[in-house]
């Protein structure tokens, strides 16, 4: 099995991981706030581009795109790990 296809199917695990707490904030209900209106809406749009961007670049032929994906891939969820402790 070479490396790539190994990192492909990390990838897969790591987007399933991202795609859960996606999901999850998308179906959370919105509380607006007075004081930055729609903050909350731009973040879960936020997320979910980012979500569509890393399903693209695994999908990619290129093994240099599906290095960057799993690269991404990574900091995305050790930033939802630093969120969530907080």
């Amino acid at each position: 099995m070479s490396i790539i296809k190994i990192i492909t199917g990390i990838n897969w695990v790591l987007i399933a991981i991202f795609g859960y707490y996606v999901v999850w904030a998308l179906l959370q209900v919105s509380k607006p706030s007075h004081e930055m209106p729609g903050v909350e809406t731009i973040i879960k749009v936020t997320g979910l581009i980012f979500l569509l961007s890393l399903i693209g670049l695994n999908l990619a032929s290129h093994s240099w795109m599906k290095i960057v994906a799993f690269i991404l891939g990574l900091l995305l969820l050790l930033i939802i790990y630093s969120f969530r402790d907080n």
